[in-house]
C-alpha cells in the first residue's frame, strides 16, 4: 500500500524538480527524499522520475501519479480542514436512530424545530426494529440511538432520557361496557380489542403488571402495527387499546378517546440515549446531546 507521506514527498520533487529543494520543503534530509521516491518505485515497480540537466522532471508514468496525488492531498487537506471546524461550529450531520413509536410522537418533530434552528445542520433520523438500530450504531452509520434500557448495545456512552408509561385507551360511547374503576381479568378476555400487531407487547406487559397474568383468549377486533391508528380505532369505537402515554399526548385522539387514569398505568421501562465515546468533543453532538436530555417531557 501506498503511503500518504509518500505521496507528499512525490508532489514536493514535481514541484521543485529538485530533490535539495524538496528536501528543504519538507524540513527533512535529502537522503530522506531520495530513500522515499526509491521505496516508491520499487513498490510499484516504475520509474517516476528522470534527470534533464541540474533538474528532476517526471516520467509519463510519473506524471499520472502526480496528478492522483495532487487531487487526493488536495481532497485530503479540504476534509480535514473541514473536520476541524465542524469541531467548533454547529454544521455537519447528526444521525439519530430510534424506534418507530418514539421517533413519530416525539423526536421528529423536536429535531425538525432544532434542523430549522441552524441551517448548516444536516439532521437524519432512522425509525425501525432495535436490532437494525444496534447494527448501524456499532458500525458508526449512527451518532445516536434512542432505546429501551434491554435493547441498548454493549458499546457507547449511555444517558437516561425518559421512563415511557403505557395507558389504556377505550371508546368515549357510553355503549362500551367498561367499568375505570373496577375492570377485572375477566373482562380483558371479553372486551373488544385493538392489538399492535398479533403479539401486542404492551398489552402483555400491561395484563401481567396489573393482573399477574395475560389472558388466553382476546375478543380482538382489529390489529395493526401503528399506535396512530390503534387510536382511531379507538375513536371509532372498535374496542379498547393500550398505547405509549406520550403517543396518547400527542395525538390527534387525545380528547376523543377516554383512558382508565393513572391507576391503571404501567411503566415500560426507562430509555437511554447513546452516543459514541468522544464524539461529545464535536459541539454539534454535544448541542444534540443537550437538547434531547433537556427536551420536555419526551416520553411522558
Amino acid at each position: 500500500m501506498i503511503e500518504t507521506s509518500q505521496l507528499q514527498t512525490l508532489v514536493a520533487v514535481a514541484r521543485a524538480k529538485s530533490f535539495s529543494k524538496a528536501a528543504e520543503d519538507l524540513s527533512v534530509t535529502q537522503s530522506a527524499i531520495s530513500q522515499s521516491i526509491k521505496n516508491l518505485e520499487n513498490k510499484i515497480e516504475v520509474k517516476l522520475f528522470k534527470r534533464s540537466g541540474k533538474k528532476v522532471v517526471l516520467t509519463p508514468e510519473g506524471e499520472k501519479l502526480f496528478s492522483l496525488a495532487s487531487n487526493f492531498l488536495g481532497n485530503l487537506g479540504e476534509t480535514l480542514e473541514e473536520i476541524q471546524n465542524d469541531k467548533e461550529s454547529m454544521s455537519g450531520k447528526v444521525r439519530i436512530g430510534t424506534l418507530t413509536g418514539v421517533g413519530k410522537s416525539w423526536l421528529a418533530h423536536e429535531m425538525l424545530e432544532y434542523a430549522k434552528k441552524w441551517e448548516d445542520l444536516t439532521v437524519q433520523i432512522t425509525l425501525g426494529f432495535q436490532e437494525d438500530l444496534v447494527r448501524a450504531f456499532e458500525s458508526y452509520q449512527l451518532d445516536f440511538l434512542i432505546l429501551p434500557e434491554e435493547s441498548l448495545p454493549s458499546v457507547g456512552e449511555k444517558t437516561l432520557l425518559s421512563e415511557e408509561v403505557s395507558t389504556v385507551v377505550y371508546p368515549k360511547d357510553t355503549e362500551f361496557d367498561i367499568d375505570p374503576e373496577n375492570i377485572t381479568f375477566e373482562d380483558i378476555s371479553t372486551l373488544p380489542t385493538i392489538l399492535f400487531e398479533q403479539e401486542d407487547h404492551l398489552l402483555q406487559k400491561w395484563c401481567k403488571d396489573i393482573f399477574g397474568k395475560f389472558p388466553k383468549k382476546l375478543n380482538v377486533r382489529y390489529s395493526i402495527n401503528s399506535h396512530g391508528n390503534m387510536l382511531q380505532a379507538v375513536q371509532q369505537g372498535m374496542g379498547m387499546a393500550v398505547v405509549p402515554k406520550h403517543v396518547l399526548n400527542r395525538s390527534y385522539f387525545k380528547d376523543k378517546v377516554n383512558t382508565l387514569g393513572e391507576k391503571f398505568e404501567v411503566s415500560n421501562g426507562k430509555f437511554y440515549i447513546v452516543h459514541h465515546k468522544g464524539s461529545e468533543e464535536l459541539l454539534r453532538i454535544q448541542s444534540t446531546l443537550s437538547m434531547l436530555i433537556n427536551s420536555d417531557s419526551p416520553l411522558n
